[in-house]
């Protein structure tokens, strides 16, 4: 199975994300919450700057998130 990115699930499967850790289930909630109030503020012509801040800071913990199950499933514990 390949590893998701920062960037998005597009290219995967719907049921995939069954099977991810719950702690980058919620990185990716937060990031695509924050990506929608992003998207609404911009359509909406409305200073975004808050917003984005949010949705910058979301997309940095699910790279946060996506890099340490990175880790644990190339670096198992040995014991």
């Amino acid at each position: 199975m390949g590893m998701p990115s920062h960037l998005g699930l597009d290219d995967f499967p719907d049921d995939v994300a069954d099977e991810f850790p719950s702690d980058v289930k919620l990185a990716l909630f937060r990031r695509a919450r924050a990506g929608a109030a992003l998207r609404l503020y911009r359509r909406r012509g409305w200073n975004d700057h808050a917003v984005r801040f949010q949705y910058d800071r979301a997309a940095a913990e699910l790279a946060i998130a996506l890099d340490r199950w990175e880790h644990r499933e190339t670096n198992p514990t040995l014991f």
